[in-house]
């Protein structure tokens, strides 16, 4: 293996001292056969480095054909600052004002008001209801009068968590890894609080937090019948989960004890699928792009508990209660979501487990039950047995739904994204990594006959996303350059503050069709410089007709142009100087 590697490195030019042979690849440009000391010497490109071979060298995918991309270099929604400008504010304002000091994740704020003269009648002091007393550039935590925190807020920081790793992989920038170190302790408290190796929660307050505290209200803590409600619990000083009974109305112990190091804090519980795509992504990043040791031995561990979770609970979440989280099941047997988008989460999570950890145990559940490679599953999942390999389900991700797919799930979609991504990042079996490729093509980003295939929607990460992974080298139809280009104008249409701003859609945004929550949508995708801000801007449905009104005090975090910015210097699709 040394030998190989230093040989797909290296490279010759075409026959050696002695003229016996020369470097060639074969037809799939998956081998790379060369010349070392008068003889042949293999190297699988794809099998052993995830590569693809060209000349005389194994390449990067991505870097295939050496493609000069696109700059955008004029777009009339373009704001001023280049794009390194913006990220280099955005790096700062993120660990300034959104990653908080004690909890360890990025959120969205809200300033405390400027003072004001006051009304008639009114008792001082008075504050602006939408003017910050401290400009945004200057902010920080010290100014935050309350923290954004929600049900999702695992999702968010994973995310900003993945922007960072791509940031370090870029640069090896020594600020970037220090606050992956912080961002993945708080990972950590994440897992370990619900007392469940390899269960995070959604959400989590500890004591003493300015702008955040746990529920006063019981009804937050009582217990769910039907396990489709996200419950608060209670760690004690015994530390021991308490909630309240569904039955009795009063505060009970649990036998889920253990938890003395959380006593005081609060926790939500039944996590779903969205929150583990974000998590999933992150820690992949990790631990593909960061080399320092303790960063990617905490973010291996964590995937390693993840995936053994899995296996255990054959593809489902079981939560500190002993039940399956409502929104928590990978298998594409099971008839909460579509096949092949349960097929895709599974294959990319165990994928990305199998990878970090190398753990025998994990890679044979992959290798049997999801692929199949015995020839038939050797696993049962509930009460049904897969009839082949997980791929044989990407072909129906159920994205496109209703109308000429106006009802379609953008969080879904996301994940789903989130999903391929990895599996492709990390996957070097031809045929599980070819019908991984063939169905982010033709089921999700180019789907014949769907007027709302992803990759006309001006989503810079999907953009990204699909330059990076989809099917390169001989007998393709090469580079996505259009999509570089769209994702690089959005970038450039990105505001350089996060503040809520005001904005109505433009005359050309009107009613087509209805939404999945039965509201108005557009025929067209509004661009990102037309779009509202949000938490994370490219999760969202880009066909929305709704406004947003200014408020200087509500800054949302800047982890969608993090992401898709680092992710793009990292492959390569712009450069430092843009």
């Amino acid at each position: 293996m040394a030998l190989a590697f230093a040989l797909a490195l290296g490279g010759c030019s075409s026959a050696d001292a002695e003229g016996k042979c020369a470097a060639s690849c074969s037809a799939d440009g998956l081998t790379l056969t060369r010349c070392e000391g008068g003889h042949e010497v293999t190297v699988e490109c794809l099998r052993d480095f995830g590569q693809l071979c060209e000349v005389d060298r194994c390449v990067d995918p991505w870097r295939y054909g050496a493609p000069q991309w696109g700059t955008c270099p004029s777009d009339p929604l373009a704001t001023d600052e280049t794009l390194a400008e913006k990220a280099s504010y955005y790096d700062d304002a993120a660990v300034r004002l959104h990653l908080h000091p004690d909890l360890g994740w990025v959120m969205g704020v809200r300033l405390r008001g400027a003072e004001r003269p006051c009304a008639a009648g009114e008792s001082p002091p008075c504050v602006d209801p939408v003017e910050p007393a401290v400009d945004e550039r200057l902010a920080t935590v010290a100014d935050v009068e309350t923290w954004q925190s929600g049900e999702n807020d695992g999702l968010w920081s994973a995310l900003y968590l993945a922007s960072q790793a791509f940031r370090y992989g870029a640069t090896r920038s020594s600020v970037a890894l220090g606050t992956l170190r912080r961002l993945l302790e708080a990972e950590r408290d994440r897992m370990r609080i619900t007392g469940v190796p390899g269960l995070f929660t959604r959400q989590y307050v500890r004591p003493g937090v300015t702008g955040l505290s746990c529920p006063t209200d019981d009804a937050a803590y009582t217990t769910d019948a039907e396990k489709d409600d996200n419950r608060w619990v209670q760690i004690r000083d015994d530390g021991c989960a308490w909630t309240v009974s569904r039955e009795t109305g009063t505060w009970a112990r649990s036998d889920h004890c253990g938890l003395e190091a959380y006593a005081g804090w609060c926790w939500l519980d039944n996590v779903s699928k969205d929150e583990y795509s974000g998590h999933v992504f992150g820690l992949a990043a990790v631990v593909r792009l960061v080399d320092d040791a303790e960063v990617h031995g905490l973010a291996a561990e964590l995937l390693g508990d993840f995936g053994a979770h899995l296996v255990e609970n054959s593809l489902t979440l079981v939560d500190w209660d002993g039940r399956v989280t409502e929104h928590g099941k990978f298998s594409p047997l099971a008839f909460d979501d579509y096949p092949g988008f349960n097929a895709a989460m599974a294959l990319g999570f165990l994928k990305t487990a199998v990878e970090a950890t190398g753990r025998a145990d994990l890679r044979a559940y992959y290798d049997d039950c999801l692929l199949a490679r015995q020839g038939a599953p050797t696993c049962t999942l509930g009460s049904l047995t897969p009839s082949g390999s997980f791929v044989e389900y990407l072909g129906t991700p159920g994205l496109y739904v209703g109308p000429e797919g106006c009802e379609a799930n953008y969080n879904n979609i996301s994940m789903h994204l989130l999903s391929l991504h990895d599996l492709l990042w990390f996957e070097r079996d031809p045929v599980a990594r070819g019908a991984a490729q063939r169905s982010l093509d033709v089921d999700v980003m180019r789907a014949p006959g769907e007027p709302r295939a992803i990759l006309g929607q001006h989503n810079a990460l999907f953009d990204f996303i699909w330059a990076a992974q989809k099917a390169l080298g001989p007998g393709t139809d090469g580079p996505a350059f259009e999509a570089v280009e769209d994702g690089v104008c959005m970038l450039r249409q990105f505001r350089a503050s996060q503040a809520q701003v005001d904005l109505t859609p433009p005359p050309r945004y009107q009613p087509y069709c209805k939404s999945r929550f039965d509201e108005d949508v557009a025929e067209h995708p509004r661009q990102i410089g037309e779009r509202c801000t949000a938490n994370f801007v490219w999760w969202g449905d880009p066909y929305q007709l709704g406004s947003c009104t200014r408020d200087a005090r509500r800054i949302h975090p800047p982890t969608g142009y993090l992401l898709a910015y680092w992710m793009a210097r990292y492959f390569g699709f712009v450069d430092e100087a843009q």
